[in-house]
């Protein structure tokens, strides 16, 4: 079996393997009912999730019928949704703890997404989705000026710039294309979306006597 694009396929890996590590030591880090940091591991998870089965799409999926292919890359797209999910819940109990409607807001947006990648399987549609929850993260940073804000917009910001040069088609050389410094990017923005998630819910000061 032929692995195409072995850059791409190495470095979604090594993302995927750095989400799942930082989601697994900032659960070992904060209270059971931490439910802010809880839903943030869960995005952690979710990345790591969507960079592994997107590193093996990219690397094996043309190896296969058209019809898997379309399925593989619609699951990729779902667990980046599954991601701005996870994120925009976290959000929610961290500034608006019991809000049902936000939730439901929240809920529906995601059924949205799902279904707009499922018809329209274009990974701008996702980026778009878990977009929307990052850009709600840097209103929540900006109004109200938390422990965690910093980190959380300079994660958000690192994105960003991944994004652009996803989507700009720069790479450094044809063997380390627009998707590996996309995936180099973003594994930085995962330190900072780490450190942030160790000062949700009132959290950063158990996570400092934990370092000393």
């Amino acid at each position: 079996m032929t692995i195409h694009e072995p850059a791409t396929l190495a470095t979604d890996l090594l993302l995927a393997v750095l989400g799942g590590g930082l989601a697994w030591r900032l659960r070992k880090r904060v209270a059971a009912d931490n439910r802010a940091v809880l839903w943030w591991c869960g995005a952690l998870w979710a990345m790591a999730l969507s960079a592994l089965v997107g590193g093996l799409y990219h690397g094996f999926a043309p190896n296969f019928h058209a019809a898997v292919d379309g399925v593989w890359w619609r699951l990729v797209l779902a667990l980046i949704c599954g991601m701005g999910l996870t994120m925009a819940v976290s959000l929610v109990h961290e500034v608006a703890p019991g809000g049902r409607w936000w939730m439901r807001g929240v809920g529906a947006k995601f059924v949205l997404s799902l279904f707009a990648v499922m018809i329209w399987p274009d990974f701008r549609v996702a980026m778009a989705d878990y977009g929307l929850a990052m850009l709600a993260w840097v209103f929540a940073s900006l109004v109200l000026r938390r422990k965690w804000s910093a980190w959380m917009l300079l994660g958000v910001g690192l994105s960003a710039v991944a994004g652009w040069v996803q989507q700009s088609g720069w790479g450094l050389t044809p063997g380390f294309n627009h998707n590996d410094v996309f995936h180099v990017i973003q594994a930085l923005a995962l330190l900072g979306f780490y450190r942030a998630g160790c000062r949700l819910g009132g959290s950063g000061a158990a996570y400092h006597r934990s370092d000393q």
